[in-house]
């Protein structure tokens, strides 16, 4: 990839963005416009209070940590929607409760669905919340919250499968699957399932990567970095920041294992652009949704929140984090037990080892594969303040690029195949 490339990229990417954004604030007013927001709210009041995570805004499912508050946050907004005007307004505005201490945000959606809260509310448009679109067409519809949950596990279970076809059409079926697995096994996709606001975010992330391993993934310069813009507004919409940077991680490293054996390997910068591509398209999409909604508040108030330290390594409310503090603490989340860790530091030392003994070049095209794990972690430990604040799912990183080892060694096998085999290869129909 070359400057004019990526020069060439901006201006189609940047209308692409704006037409999905269009889009994407079309369909959340229109689920707004269509839900039956008293047949919403009778639907969280009569959920089991567990399922909304009181009395613990955090517990344990199926040996993961899973805590509530994307999901108390993201069902508060649905209470208040019908309150104002109208439904542009209401998706602009996504009020929900502001809490005193974590703990307080699940037991006050309690108290809101009964009329007994008198607590703080405030603007959290910081993002789309395109989530919920899935919560209001099904909680609206009549369906219980039991049935939301079943759809929301349907649809990750879904969009995981998903990504796998699409991955074996691009790399091969058994490098798909390691990878696949580890997503769904190693990270808590299956404890995530019965939370509804998170299973959605987590499909996304499959989806987006789904979508550019489909339409970028063999694609080279512009028309690649177009398709990693893209995929990454699809996520911003639905995601609550849980994933971008592994998605980005995952994006890059399908590039660079998409390569057929016929053609040149691709290089570790040019995966950077890749990677800088899905992550600049998250945030752009972003930036769309942000500027509409500050030209359209007839109110001028604040319409998107962030803490003073919220996303930032040095701040005034933690006095800052020593070095890989953020990265420590999600391999420690990953790794809850020793022999966890030992295990996974045992397969990084076999696949190098194996990769050696293949010679030079297969440790180098190893090397270049698992080089988009570089630039995840610098992300989160840019972001110190969030990746701390929410390492139940910013973990997913670590088991993710355990799964990208597992994945390489396989493609590393076919791009280091010896030629005479490449050319049999490439001349098959």
């Amino acid at each position: 990839m070359t400057p004019s490339s990526i020069l060439r990229a901006l201006p189609r990417a940047a209308v692409l963005l704006i037409a999905l954004a269009a889009a994407g604030f079309a369909l959340i007013v229109w689920t707004i416009e269509g839900a039956d927001h008293a047949a919403i709210r009778a639907a969280l009041t009569a959920a089991p209070a567990q399922d909304l995570g009181v009395p613990e805004l955090e517990r344990r499912i199926a040996g993961f940590e899973q805590g509530y508050f994307p999901d108390c946050a993201g069902l508060a907004i649905l209470t208040r929607e019908d309150a104002w005007p109208n439904a542009a307004y209401a998706a602009l505005r996504s009020d929900t409760i502001l809490p005193r201490g974590n703990a307080e945000m699940c037991l006050r959606l309690q108290k809101a669905l009964r009329g007994a809260d008198d607590g703080p509310w405030f603007t959290y448009a910081r993002y789309w919340h395109g989530a919920l679109v899935v919560h209001r067409l099904v909680l609206g519809g009549g369906a219980d919250y039991p049935a939301l949950q079943g759809v929301a596990a349907a649809l990750l279970g879904g969009a995981a499968l998903l990504m796998g076809v699409a991955l074996a059409w691009r790399i091969g079926p058994a490098a798909a699957l390691a990878l696949t697995l580890a997503a769904v096994l190693l990270t808590d996709a299956r404890a995530v399932a019965a939370l509804p606001v998170q299973a959605t975010g987590f499909a996304a992330l499959f989806l987006a990567v789904a979508l550019f391993a489909a339409s970028g993934a063999r694609r080279t310069g512009s028309a690649a970095l177009i398709a990693a813009a893209v995929s990454g507004g699809l996520l911003n919409f639905f995601d609550f920041l849980y994933t971008p940077a592994a998605f980005a991680m995952l994006n890059a490293w399908v590039w660079l294992a998409a390569a057929r054996p016929d053609e040149a390997p691709r290089s570790a910068r040019d995966g950077l652009y890749v990677f800088a591509a899905s992550l600049g398209g998250y945030g752009a999409f972003w930036a769309v949704k942000w500027a509409l909604a500050i030209s359209t508040d007839p109110t001028g108030q604040t319409i998107f929140v962030f803490g003073a330290n919220e996303f930032t390594r040095w701040g005034p409310g933690n006095g800052g984090y020593f070095p890989f503090a953020a990265t420590a603490k999600i391999v420690a989340q990953t790794f809850d037990a020793w022999w966890k860790g030992g295990l996974a530091a045992a397969i990084v030392l076999a696949a190098w080892a194996w990769a050696r003994r293949r010679g030079a070049h297969a440790a180098a095209r190893f090397a270049v594969l698992l080089s988009p794990v570089l630039p995840a972690l610098a992300v989160i430990e840019a972001m110190a303040g969030h990746t701390m604040a929410h390492p139940a799912f910013t973990f997913r990183i670590v088991p993710l690029a355990i799964g990208l080892g597992a994945a390489s060694l396989i493609v590393v096998a076919r791009q280091t195949m010896p030629a005479a085999r490449k050319a049999a290869i490439s001349a098959a129909p």
